[in-house]
């Protein structure tokens, strides 16, 4: 009996610390998107830019984009990446490469505004090193020296976002990621013109562009026949007009910023104006009045207080305290006084 007991408190005691265990980890309990080999890279030599994209089973997509600059990673609710999903409070918890914790990403955690636990929309990092874009439904991170060669010599990156209750997990199997590279930034040999006797019919050509209200941004040829290369030049598009919302949103804020400082300004000018004329006047004529109505006072108690005086001046007496009002008293009462 005592053996039984012993035995059910040793396998409660494991399970407790197998619990613990999983509420320390931060990938417990999430949602899981695993991005494999197979699904390839988009690469589009022309405008240097190479797109994996992946989708659940709730209508979102996910493309992770490469530039040689930064790594961005765009949630849509289309494939072509022209519809992004915005989102209130998208955190991103973490960014893993083989593992281990990206040491750009922790750079940019310690450098992020308020505080370091993860990445949040609207918090400002150092250098703009990881933005976190929430109306855009991205997150992009600059690449430095050894980041990019991190992620040429490794085969798994994990990227933990929050974009609602649940975290999601991105995996993607990135052992492509060296062979893409290699593929982008490669010239093309020189071509040896040929001459043929019928030059083959050229390809048909067509366009994708953005919408009217962003006219500055061209169009992207592409060949008409070619499915993948209309949804990379629909995705580039997109994601030149994201910028370019972003670019005047911020242009917004800074002339609003500006609008306010010149009312402020002209606010504090207004106070430091000078009175004006009419005002001045008012004031002049008030203070003369004043000293006018004192001057009339001063005269009536002066009266008052020789008629008092004046009755012991009559009996031929003075009064000390009728010593300030000696010149109204006849000349033998001055000549007497001894106040």
């Amino acid at each position: 009996m005592f053996k039984q007991l012993l035995a059910s408190l040793f396998v409660l005691c494991c399970l407790n610390f197998s619990a613990l265990a999983n509420s320390n980890n931060p990938f417990a309990k999430n949602d899981t998107l695993a991005i494999g080999k197979d699904v390839a890279w988009n690469i589009d030599k022309k405008v240097v830019q190479a797109v994996k994209t992946a989708s659940d089973n709730k209508g979102s997509y996910y493309h992770l984009q490469f530039d040689n600059k930064e790594l961005r990673l765009s949630i849509t609710s289309d494939a072509a990446g022209i519809s992004p999903k915005k989102f209130s409070q998208l955190e991103i918890k973490d960014v893993q490469i083989d593992g281990k914790q990206s040491a750009l990403f922790k750079w940019c955690l310690n450098n992020q505004e308020r505080h370091k636990r993860f990445l949040q929309q609207g918090l400002k990092v150092k250098k703009d090193t990881c933005k976190v874009n929430g109306n855009a439904g991205a997150f992009v991170m600059r690449l430095n020296k050894s980041t990019l060669a991190s992620l040429q010599n490794s085969s798994r990156l994990v990227i933990l976002l929050k974009p609602f209750r649940i975290p999601l997990e991105l995996k993607y199997d990135i052992s492509d990621f060296k062979d893409m590279y290699l593929a982008l930034n490669t010239k093309p040999a020189a071509e040896v013109s040929v001459v043929t006797k019928q030059p083959a019919s050229p390809e048909k050509k067509c366009w994708t562009g953005p919408p009217a209200a962003y006219k500055n941004i061209k169009s992207v040829e592409y060949n008409c026949n070619d499915g993948t290369a209309k949804l990379q030049a629909e995705s580039w598009v997109s994601r030149l007009v994201n910028k370019e919302k972003e670019k005047r949103a911020t242009l917004k804020k800074e002339k609003e910023k500006q609008r306010k400082l010149v009312v402020e300004k002209e606010k504090k000018q207004l106070v430091k104006k000078p009175k004006n004329k009419k005002l001045v006047q008012i004031e002049a004529a008030a203070i003369a009045a004043s000293k006018a109505n004192q001057v009339q006072l001063g005269d009536e108690i002066t009266q008052k207080m020789v008629n008092v005086c004046k009755k012991y001046w009559d009996k031929g007496e003075h009064r000390c305290y009728c010593q300030k009002y000696i010149k109204h008293a006849p000349d033998s009462i001055q000549e007497s006084s001894t106040c």
